[in-house]
């Protein structure tokens, strides 16, 4: 009698770490081979549709871009071009003369000026990750610097939001390969986004 109770509470102990190991192996935990940060891709929508100029579905064809270029997560940003696109898209109002994806790159970096000194507007929403926050702001800042400036010398508005994606993404593995991400907290890349923030100042 107390054999097949052991029985019973051994095979109830493995449905519930069965139960566990699915979560962990769902798609919202896996994308951690590439280096890539995760983030909570509905809240990403969200909070880019807020901020930005365009329904969902253009923030989720662009996270959808993401996806498929996984192998282009871990290139390098060409810092020298980013700058150069966010000057002309942001001190000389010239936008209109960048391609899509340049304009996707200075709205990232854009986002990010904004982010680190902490006047991106959505801090009292601080609910989600810093990546969560910063990809969704970095997409809405794309669509919006699209509009304003009647679009782009090539490329369209898609282009734009999917340039500043990817943008962001590949300075989060870039500072996450320069900081300690020790523990599973962000905060070491986060360092090193704040003095990449600085950087892209000068």
């Amino acid at each position: 009698m107390a054999k097949q109770g052991y029985e019973a509470y051994s095979e109830s102990q493995s449905d519930v770490s069965k139960t566990g190991g699915q979560e962990y192996n769902s798609p919202h935990n896996s994308g951690h081979t590439s280096g890539s940060p995760d983030f909570d891709r509905d809240e990403v929508v969200k909070t880019a549709e807020k901020h930005g100029s365009g329904d969902s579905s253009l923030f989720e064809t662009a996270l959808s871009f993401l996806s498929d270029n996984k192998s282009k997560h871990g290139e390098a940003v060409d810092e020298e071009d980013a700058t150069k696109a966010h000057k002309k898209a942001y001190e000389d109002g010239s936008a209109s003369n960048l391609s899509a994806s340049s304009m996707g790159s200075a709205a990232a970096l854009q986002a990010l000026k904004k982010f680190t000194s902490g006047s991106s507007g959505s801090s009292g929403s601080s609910s989600g990750s810093s990546q969560t926050q910063l990809i969704s702001l970095a997409m809405a800042e794309a669509s919006k610097l699209f509009d304003k400036s009647g679009g782009a010398a090539s490329g369209n508005k898609q282009d734009a939001v999917n340039g500043a994606a990817m943008t962001v993404m590949k300075l989060f593995v870039q500072s996450k390969m320069g900081g300690t991400t020790t523990g599973g907290s962000d905060s070491g890349g986060l360092g090193q986004l704040f003095s990449l923030a600085q950087k892209f100042a000068k």
